[in-house]
């Protein structure tokens, strides 16, 4: 009787200690589920996001220039505005903000204290595969003749394109 005993204590013993386990590494387990499946949404935002800069002009002796950008991945890129905007001399290059209002191109009162950019979607009404964006810089000095720029445009995912022109 003693041995049926034991053995029922020693079962029922097992069972409590199979719960806990159980209870402390499921939720583990979830998370760490989770976490994987968040981070190869990432992954795949990134993969099938991909752009181009085309082409990049400004004229020497204006506060201005254009950047054209081409969404060359395979899904749309939402929050333009959110972009991160980098421009200036090749080695000397600084953060531009976003700016929708508009005084930032035509500052009142004169001169532009700070340089912004603003975004305009050339062919489309959203930044769809194969459309084309027109960045549009705003300067806070004039473009100086024979000297190498460099713009760099990042998106809200990370995504970077990076072009070197002269003007």
């Amino acid at each position: 009787m003693e041995k049926v005993i034991t053995s029922m204590l020693l079962m029922i013993a097992a069972i409590v200690a199979s719960v806990v386990v159980i209870n402390s590494v499921m939720p583990s387990v979830q998370r760490t589920g989770t976490d994987i499946s968040a981070a190869s949404d990432v992954v795949g935002d990134r993969l099938r996001t991909d752009v181009r800069i085309i082409e990049a002009t400004g004229t020497p002796g204006t506060d201005q220039l254009y950047v054209w950008i081409k969404n060359t991945g395979a899904s749309s890129i939402p929050a333009i505005d959110k972009s991160d905007v980098f421009f200036g001399e090749t080695n000397n290059f600084e953060r531009i903000g976003y700016d929708d209002l508009a005084t930032c191109p035509n500052p009142s009162p004169p001169p532009r204290l700070q340089p912004c950019w603003q975004y305009g979607i050339e062919n489309g009404a959203k930044w769809t595969p194969s459309a084309t964006v027109r960045v549009t810089i705003y300067l806070d000095y004039n473009l100086a003749s024979n000297t190498d720029y460099v713009v760099t445009i990042v998106l809200p995912n990370g995504v970077s394109t990076t072009e070197t022109f002269s003007v």
